[in-house]
């Protein structure tokens, strides 16, 4: 029977992949956009959101210096989980994720597609595309997409078996037989969304083996799964793995969160204990409201946690960085974690 050997949680915003000096780029949009934020399931402008949380003295945490010395770690922490997938070397990858239209834009929502194609598509974006993509995203192509077109291994055994094994279940499940190739003339993407594409160079570093992407529709409204469907729907994935016939070696991984744009440092440790700790409890206190914008895809942590339990595999945080870049707390976190 199949087992899970491995699992990781990993941060994958491109603030990472942004030098450190260029991060003022998307802080001016913070600041001008005219958008609210998430913040404690409230909306904030941001003039709201930087009185709120004057207290917090922000401003001492985004010196160059110090946007440099934490960038320096969260890559470290990324060595450190690609070190211990290539030692490990599974036989097959489950990544929980989610898309940001890039490839879904016409096509119905589910809470969760299970994408079961014999081979995936990676490429760079379009001139075009990237002439329409809001200032300082494709400073950070690096981190996810490819130079040219690449071809990477599925695992549609894999992918239909689970499918098959949660058809009947409540939530609202699909499966996609083969790669969704949305019209690059409308999609940010014409490969696979980032979610994925940043777990293929900086945790697979390219050496991509054959996996099984699985899409959590985290941010678009109406049929977005709640904190405790995330969990069953991994729970029931997790079963499906241990009850595949092949003697495979399995890795769970998390892409994904914590929380941004608005960086919530108390949140995010909460959740990381949680997540380590077997305390899923605690992750379904939190109202709907804390799970929103960049922070909804702690929803794939959740998922990729139901899929690990009753296995007897510890977790353990790796490292966790708060990447300021306004004295609003505006920006990301970079966490990550591992379950041996």
């Amino acid at each position: 029977m199949a087992r899970i050997v491995l699992g990781i949680g990993c941060s994958h915003t491109p603030q990472m992949h942004t030098p450190a000096d260029q991060w003022d780029i998307r802080a001016k949009r913070d600041s001008e956009d005219g958008l609210p934020f998430w913040y404690h399931g409230e909306r904030l402008m941001f003039a709201e959101l930087l009185e709120k949380r004057r207290h917090l003295d922000l401003e001492s945490q985004i010196s160059l210096a110090e946007r440099e010395a934490r960038l320096q770690k969260a890559c470290a922490a990324l060595d450190q989980l690609s070190k211990l997938y290539r030692d490990i070397r599974p036989d097959v990858t489950l990544i929980f994720g989610n898309d940001q239209a890039e490839i879904f834009i016409d096509e119905p929502r589910h809470a969760f597609t299970i994408m079961g194609a014999e081979e995936f598509e990676n490429r760079p974006r379009t001139d075009d595309q990237i002439k329409r993509l809001p200032p300082g995203i494709a400073l950070a192509d690096r981190g996810h997409l490819p130079d040219e077109c690449v071809r990477l291994p599925g695992h549609p055994a894999l992918a239909r078996h689970i499918y098959d094994v949660l058809a009947d279940s409540p939530s609202d499940v699909a499966y996609a037989p083969q790669q969704i190739r949305p019209d690059p003339g409308r999609a940010s993407t014409s490969g696979m969304p980032h979610a994925y594409g940043f777990i293929y160079k900086q945790v697979m570093r390219d050496a991509v083996t054959p996996h099984v992407p699985v899409d959590t529709n985290t941010l678009y409204p109406p049929n977005q799964p709640t904190t405790q469907e995330c969990f069953a729907f991994g729970q029931k994935v997790g079963e499906a793995i241990a009850d595949w016939e092949p003697d495979a070696r399995v890795c769970i991984i998390a892409s994904g969160g914590l929380s941004h744009f608005v960086v919530d440092e108390e949140f995010d440790r909460d959740i990381l204990a949680a997540m380590t700790t077997n305390e899923f409890e605690r992750l379904f206190e939190y109202h709907e409201g804390y799970y929103q914008a960049g922070a909804s895809e702690i929803k794939s942590w959740i998922a990729a946690g139901g899929a690990m339990t009753g296995n007897a595999l510890k977790g353990r945080v790796v490292d966790y960085q708060a990447l300021y870049r306004t004295p609003a707390g505006t920006g990301s976190s970079a966490a990550f974690a591992a379950w041996t």
